[in-house]
């Protein structure tokens, strides 16, 4: 399927990251004072059915959940998880729908799609987990044997008329398609998974493409692909989100703001801790070098691409940045006709949960959690920690 880009839309343990000084939008939390708040429940044990993700760095904290169970410190004793595996996003909003699934974790965009089914299943973005100025997603890398560029605008120039590749309607597709309507690029889409994506430019069956992490970095790291243009220099943003039915919040409100708590440590975690966090994802993708997923997550592409600003920032909270992105993404898939209501629906997004988790813990809901920046040493060298191959 091709489509040419005419659309229109509103626009450690043992090693240890440092992390900027809070700024003024961030909490100034760590994991110590997170984790020590944990408490269960003192209420009925419940069964949760939730995701877990590895196709995209913007939802690992849902393996730290699954890996360091840290959700049994929050919820009732004697409570289950069963935890699914996805690897991409629409199966996550089937589950949603039809109830296998109380609480799901997406892409910003997917995350939007599922919040649009409300007479199937009322289904609300209770929390953004995640953000990245297009780290996580929407980076362009170009096949490996393209001429080498002096920068992101030369790169953008030689993919006129050009064949990328992209998942539809995700948040690569949003991003790609925003970036060359900026520089008045015009190319051939092929909408394709990113497993067929790699497979393909490693093929050179493609010219270019546009996706998310870990993929993009596997291409880069495999010898398939160089990398070529980030979003940031175009202003823009990704995120991932936190979605629940309307029934399990209305029948387990304390439930759901214990699960929110759980994940708030576990991005903590994720900062604090990325050896550990790397070792976990690595248990569930065995083919990817250690060295490989510490630079999915932490690291940062060359500047030349456009890249700059934090490579992750932990949010939580529905700030009024977030909500705008979240608008632009319903937008974007509004004028692809993926959503018909003109706007998102008054109980698309509900910050009530996440601003009570905030104030539970101490923390101001206003602001986010915090930022981790580039230019940190990756500890790894393949799936070794550097210091041990020294």
């Amino acid at each position: 399927m091709t489509r040419t880009a005419k659309t229109v839309f509103g626009v450690l343990g043992a090693v240890c990251l440092s992390v900027t000084a809070q700024a003024a939008d961030y909490n100034t939390a760590d994991y110590a004072s997170i984790s020590a708040q944990a408490k269960q429940l003192d209420s009925e044990p419940v069964e949760i059915s939730s995701n877990y993700w590895l196709a995209w760095t913007g939802a690992w904290d849902t393996v730290i959940l699954k890996e360091a169970r840290l959700w049994e410190k929050w919820l009732p004793k004697g409570s289950t998880v069963n935890w699914k595996r996805n690897l991409q996003g629409p199966p996550v909003i089937t589950d949603l729908v039809a109830g296998k699934q109380q609480i799901g974790y997406i892409g910003d965009n997917p995350a939007i799609v599922a919040t649009t089914k409300r007479e199937l299943a009322p289904v609300s973005i209770v929390a953004v987990n995640e953000m990245s100025h297009g780290r996580m997603c929407g980076g362009f890398i170009v096949r490996s044997d393209a001429p080498e560029f002096a920068n992101y605008k030369g790169a953008a120039k030689w993919l006129a008329g050009k064949t990328v590749g992209v998942p539809k309607g995700s948040c690569a597709d949003r991003l790609g398609q925003y970036i060359l309507q900026q520089e008045k690029v015009d190319v051939t889409w092929q909408q394709m998974q990113a497993e067929v994506i790699v497979t393909s430019l490693q093929a050179k069956k493609l010219d270019a493409a546009v996706m998310y992490e870990p993929h993009l970095s596997k291409a880069v790291a495999d010898g398939h692909a160089r990398y070529a243009i980030f979003p940031a220099a175009y202003g823009e943003a990704d995120a991932n989100a936190i979605v629940m039915r309307q029934d399990f919040i209305e029948q387990h409100r304390d439930v759901a703001i214990a699960w929110l708590k759980a994940n708030i440590e576990a991005l903590y975690f994720m900062r604090e801790k990325p050896v550990e966090t790397v070792n976990f994802v690595k248990k569930e993708l065995p083919d990817y070098t250690r060295e490989n997923l510490w630079f999915a997550l932490y690291g940062a592409p060359p500047a030349s691409t456009g890249a700059d600003g934090p490579v992750l920032r932990g949010m939580m909270a529905l700030t009024p940045e977030v909500r705008r992105l979240l608008e632009r993404g319903y937008k974007f898939l509004h004028s692809l006709k993926i959503v018909h209501e003109p706007e998102l629906h008054p109980d698309a997004l509900r910050d009530d949960l996440v601003n009570q988790a905030f104030a539970d813990l101490g923390l101001d809901p206003t602001k986010g959690l915090f930022e981790i920046q580039p230019g940190q040493a990756n500890p790894f060298k393949g799936d070794d920690l550097a210091e041990r191959v020294q």
